[in-house]
């Protein structure tokens, strides 16, 4: 068993984070770590001062058909772009104002911040499942951290900035809102 085993399972699983057990072990054997994903088309993202690592998968040409991607891409369904798009918003407005490094939200304000994107509904409690819902999975993808608080608050991962370009944040908003609009609430 190689010594850092459990950083490769643990980077397969998901986002590693400098809270971690492993994050200590994940730069001591930084290249060994890189050298074997290479081998698998996957690279090591590793940003030291944001305090994650993750792996994505190396860009295959379209005359390499044989070769197999780990990493698949998977469409996100409405609630879950549109949070992932305003906990963006909401981290970029965060650092605007100064915040401190942990960016905190509430259940509460995420509600509130989804809500003017959905139709007018008289069944609040059906919206409410569906706006957490997509925190649960939001939660599952990374982005977010339920924190150990009597309220249901969050903390921002930065990681979302990874993924989530500042600059597409506000025309994709506006695009999700006009979309929502002929949106089943089903969706």
């Amino acid at each position: 068993m190689k010594q850092y085993s459990n950083i490769l399972i643990s980077l397969l699983k998901g986002i590693v984070y400098s809270y971690s057990k492993y994050w200590d072990d994940l730069l001591k054997y930084k290249e060994d770590v890189e050298n074997y994903f290479s081998d698998i088309n996957l690279n090591v993202i590793i940003d030291k001062s944001e305090g994650y690592a993750y792996l994505k998968q190396k860009e295959i040409d379209d005359g390499d058909e044989g070769t197999l991607r780990l990493i698949e891409k998977r469409p996100l369904n409405f609630h879950i772009s549109l949070l992932c798009l305003l906990l963006r918003k909401f981290l970029i407005e965060s650092e605007n104002e100064g915040a401190s490094n942990k960016i905190i939200i509430s259940k509460e304000q995420i509600i509130n911040l989804m809500k003017p994107f959905y139709k007018e509904t008289t069944n609040e409690a059906r919206q409410k499942t569906q706006i957490t819902t997509a925190i649960n999975k939001v939660v599952e993808k990374g982005f977010l951290r339920q924190m150990d608080t009597e309220e249901e608050q969050y903390e921002v991962n930065r990681i979302i900035m990874a993924f989530i370009d500042a600059d597409i944040v506000k025309c994709k908003l506006e695009e999700l809102k006009n979309n929502a609009m002929g949106i089943e609430e089903n969706a």
